[in-house]
């Protein structure tokens, strides 16, 4: 083991540690997913006037932003699904997040397309808080049942629902920062 993938697994096991103590019971991370995704809401429509913007700082739109918190939210209530499930964990391929300039990078397929408009999203939007909150409202506080996360290593369903929630926050937060006219 080299001191680089040492030093990689010490972050993993501090960021883990942390988001346990996030929203520590179950019902406080449904609460939390759930007043997150309500304040994405409220700030995408607070940012349609800038939703082709380039946010300050980023690579993306404001459109790209909330298209990647979606694709990311339908990815995490499939593994939460898949987690809460009686179905076999098959093998998967564990491939560490990329980091840029002490950034997290999008894995592949997470990362947005092209500009769409809100209206062309929502109907995404929709489903994916449905199946969301219907995982957290599901999720147990412990659970054997783990899968491989690229920034956070094996993960529970409920672990992977509070890494939600933390993620649609960053986000909204730069689309809000957008909407008020302010660096990101």
């Amino acid at each position: 083991m080299t001191d680089n993938s040492a030093t990689w697994q010490d972050q993993q096991a501090e960021q883990r540690q942390q988001l346990r103590a996030y929203a520590p019971t179950p019902a406080d991370v449904q609460a939390r997913l759930e007043r997150e995704l309500n304040a994405f809401e409220r700030a995408v429509e607070a940012v349609q006037p800038h939703w082709h913007t380039t946010l300050p700082g980023r690579a993306w739109t404001a459109a790209q932003e909330s298209d990647h918190i979606i694709r990311v939210n339908a990815g995490t209530a499939r593994i939460a699904a898949l987690l809460l499930s009686d179905r076999p964990l098959r093998p998967t391929e564990q491939i560490p997040g990329v980091m840029v300039d002490g950034k997290r990078q999008a894995p592949a397929g997470l990362e947005p397309g092209p500009d769409q408009a809100w209206a062309d999203l929502s109907a995404a939007h929709t489903q994916t808080r449905a199946a969301l909150l219907q995982a957290a409202a599901q999720a147990p506080e412990s659970s054997e049942r783990t899968f491989f996360h690229p920034y956070l290593g094996q993960l529970t369903a409920l672990e992977w629902l509070k890494m939600a929630a933390l993620h649609i926050r960053h986000h909204r937060k730069q689309l809000e920062q957008l909407a008020q006219g302010s660096a990101v």
